[in-house]
């Protein structure tokens, strides 16, 4: 009963507080241009209920990432929990490609789309690619975007199959691609479960690798080279 108390309350917790906020947000967003408005907020509701929870986060490598360089961050996928926290830990402000259906609601919607979160229509091929291209234009103009190469969350914490679009993206943008291996995340919130165990994530960010060289010929090399990095901290 307890962890399921505390998933309810976690997740209550966060969309409650930044909903009250989430206006004066965007406001001061569009008043000033500066996405810190919305993201500060946000870490500061992430980290917050974490601590209320008992879930600790442990990072590691912080200092492999260059101040003001984009990057692709492909971490591998355990667990749904991991979402806010990449946006609050890895020390710049990334956003996500997220399914289209997270955009019906209004202002939630708008807020997350000056985040620089691309809507994907997963159903729809063409507009899938769009969204991808849409995304490398963003990374070309300096935004960080995190893509899980897995496409999904593993049930049991093992590494699963990459998919070659993140890998695509930064060879077409011409931006390195940072392997982050995320451990502990799928005890706290399992796959398909509502509960949160206290305990401890960690998260792992491996230097970057340089996409200079490949193409979409050979792209699977590059594909095992950062499966094996993000493995080997698992």
């Amino acid at each position: 009963m307890m962890p399921r108390l505390r998933a309810i309350f976690l997740l209550g917790f966060w969309f409650t507080g930044i909903a009250v906020i989430v206006p004066f947000m965007i406001l001061l967003t569009l008043i000033t241009k500066n996405e810190n408005c919305i993201y500060k907020p946000v870490r500061f509701f992430v980290k917050l209920g974490l601590a209320l929870v008992g879930v600790r986060v442990a990072v590691a490598g912080m200092e492999n990432l260059t101040p003001g360089q984009p990057y692709i961050f492909t971490p591998n996928h355990q667990s749904m929990i991991e979402v806010p926290l990449f946006v609050t830990y890895l020390g710049r402000n990334p956003a996500y490609l997220a399914k289209k259906e997270v955009f019906k609601y209004p202002i939630f919607g708008f807020g997350i789309s000056l985040m620089g979160v691309v809507p994907v229509d997963r159903s729809n091929t063409q507009s899938a690619i769009g969204s991808a291209q849409l995304a490398t234009e963003k990374l070309r103009a300096g935004k960080s975007y995190i893509v899980y190469p897995e496409g999904t969350r593993s049930a049991d914490g093992r590494l699963l199959p990459f998919k070659k679009g993140a890998f695509v993206m930064a060879i077409d943008a011409g931006v390195p691609i940072v392997p982050v291996t995320i451990r502990g995340a799928s005890g706290i919130m399992p796959k398909g479960e509502i509960r949160i165990i206290p305990s401890t994530v960690y998260i792992t960010i491996h230097p970057p690798i340089s996409t200079e060289g490949y193409s979409k010929e050979n792209v699977t090399e590059l594909v095992e080279i950062v499966r094996e990095k993000v493995a080997s901290a698992l």
